[in-house]
């Protein structure tokens, strides 16, 4: 059952899932989901207080819940954390678009706030080696695989509707 109607964003963190996803949504009169919000919401706590307080495999298989339910929805653009491309089911989602940048960018990208919301990228050496252990994954569950870098959000979203019409 693949519903090629969903788009969902994959890519490392800082790649600007939630914004273009969200703004694709609206160009596209779409509804707008992201898997971590859907969790902290749930959980009344953010992504990094989960990952402290119930550990990073209970936060997995909070994902793995989103991706069983994401199945079955339509019409949807999705942002997903960092990690989801683990999620078992990935594909029957919908069409996956990777966001790709290099390290260095995206470590420019973020701000001292916007880093201490990603419990992965605390330890820079350990978010580079899991940055290049995710790359090949990306590249390989990816439909369609847009480079970010230099790139304004209208841009992106001007070459994502030539995809998605």
């Amino acid at each position: 059952m693949m519903r090629m109607d969903n788009i969902i964003f994959i890519g490392f963190m800082g790649c600007g899932k939630s914004t273009i996803a969200r703004a694709l949504s609206v160009e596209l009169d779409r509804i707008f989901l992201d898997s971590d919000l859907l969790i902290e919401t749930k959980f009344k706590q953010s992504v990094n207080e989960i990952f402290k307080n119930k550990g990073e495999c209970f936060f997995r298989e909070q994902e793995q819940k989103l991706a069983d339910f994401f199945i079955f929805c339509q019409n949807t653009c999705i942002a997903s954390g960092g990690g989801f491309i683990n999620v078992k089911n990935l594909e029957k989602i919908g069409s996956s678009v990777y966001l790709r940048a290099d390290f260095e960018y995206l470590k420019k990208r973020l701000n001292k706030d916007e880093i201490t919301k990603r419990p992965l990228f605390f330890d820079e050496i350990k978010a580079k080696k899991l940055y290049n252990e995710r790359i090949k994954i990306y590249e390989d569950k990816a439909d369609v695989i847009l480079d970010i870098e230099n790139k304004s959000i209208d841009e992106l979203i001007s070459e994502l509707k030539k995809v998605f019409k």
